[in-house]
């Protein structure tokens, strides 16, 4: 729960700084001219880029949250030893990738995301994570 008021709060933060941005791309297309212009809608490219990159990581969060209120995890996994963890992940990612089940796919690259955080690589979490995403969708 604290999480999700987290998540709200910085929310809160875009849109108040959305609203700075706007604000302040109306106040350089007010003074008009080519300067102000070319100002405002440099304001208004970052402000949209702003809008989307919120967006995307929002619909990550709530889609990589659906999974985890899903996922499993399974008996033999050894929470214990991130490295052996790691390993057992990638050896069942490359049995389910090769089986034909579409449910233990996305459980499978999942675990290998879970396996990632534990390793402190975010990257490849993210990555597998968005695999999992994607295996989960069909």
């Amino acid at each position: 729960m604290r999480d999700k008021l987290f998540v709200g709060l910085l929310l809160l933060v875009t849109a108040a700084y959305v609203w700075g941005l706007g604000w302040i791309a109306w106040g350089f297309a007010r003074v008009g001219g080519v300067l102000g212009y070319g100002l405002a809608v440099g304001i208004l490219v970052l402000l949209v880029l702003t809008v989307w990159v919120t967006w995307r990581e929002v619909l990550f969060g709530l889609a990589a949250g659906r999974l985890a209120a899903r996922y499993s995890p399974p008996a033999e996994a050894d929470g214990e030893d991130p490295r052996a963890e790691f390993e057992a992940a990638r050896t069942a990612l490359r049995e389910e990738t090769s089986g034909d089940g579409a449910e233990g796919e996305w459980r499978a690259w999942f675990r290998l995301a879970l396996a990632y955080d534990a390793l402190r690589d975010r990257k490849g979490a993210r990555m597998a994570t968005r695999r999992a995403i994607e295996a989960a969708r069909g």
